[in-house]
């Protein structure tokens, strides 16, 4: 096996070994577990199932094959067996007006560890602040990181007296995710030479929405280096 990193949360996406990407895509078909498909072209999602090994291929069966047959370039696969997490990258084919893909595409598997942290893509717009609970004077920010429990901030021009240990305000909206607007506590804090202050914040007294939305922000970029660990 062989282990991807995904920014800084450690190795934990783990490339199969041929024989260990067979027995999931079997185990898959035996527990008849859905795959969810997504082309690069297409961002709505197809879920199928595995109909049957043959030839080296693996054929699937879904209501929406004519979608399927539509599907050009890279297409994204990711499917459970348990609580296990698997990806795949591969391009779809029609044989004899079915549709399969190659038995050897190479399989990811996630490996979870306790509140890896990911960082977040340069590209991928996002906005962010954070303030003092009693002055609520907002300062600009940028999230490097984040995990399910914490984030990193980045703040190029911090107004504020804060020090570790101080609870504070955050605001925080990335990607396509819905905004989050939190409390953290200050765990470490270091000034760049550049001025910028580097926060590193642990999220506390979190609603059930607030969790909702960061565990979509975490899936977001799980899927995001999963595919990149593809490629």
């Amino acid at each position: 096996m062989s282990a991807a990193n995904t920014g800084n949360a450690g190795e934990f996406l783990v490339e199969l070994e041929e024989k260990d990407a067979f027995l999931a895509l079997h185990n898959c078909f035996t527990l008849n577990s859905d795959l969810i498909l997504k082309n690069e072209a297409d961002p709505n999602p197809v879920s199928a199932k595995i109909q049957f090994f043959a030839d080296k291929k693996i054929f699937l069966e879904t209501p929406q094959l004519d979608k399927l047959a539509l599907f050009q370039g890279q297409t994204s696969i990711k499917f459970f067996i348990g609580t296990e997490v698997y990806f795949i990258k591969t391009s779809l084919e029609v044989v004899d007006d079915q549709i399969c893909f190659d038995q050897s595409s190479k399989i990811v598997q996630l490996r979870r560890r306790k509140e890896p942290r990911y960082n977040i893509p340069e590209k991928w717009n996002q906005t962010a602040a954070v303030w003092s609970i009693e002055l609520r004077i907002k300062n600009l920010a940028r999230v490097t990181d984040i995990s399910y429990g914490g984030c990193r901030f980045e703040v190029p021009k911090l107004s504020l007296s804060i020090n570790k240990g101080d609870q504070i305000r955050i605001q925080y909206q990335i990607f396509k995710r819905a905004d989050v607007v939190c409390d953290a506590i200050v765990r470490f804090i270091m000034r760049k030479p550049n001025g910028t202050t580097v926060l590193g914040l642990e999220f506390t007294q979190l609603q059930k929405s607030h969790k909702s939305r960061i565990n979509n922000i975490v899936e977001d970029l799980v899927n995001h280096y999963a595919v990149k660990s593809l490629l």
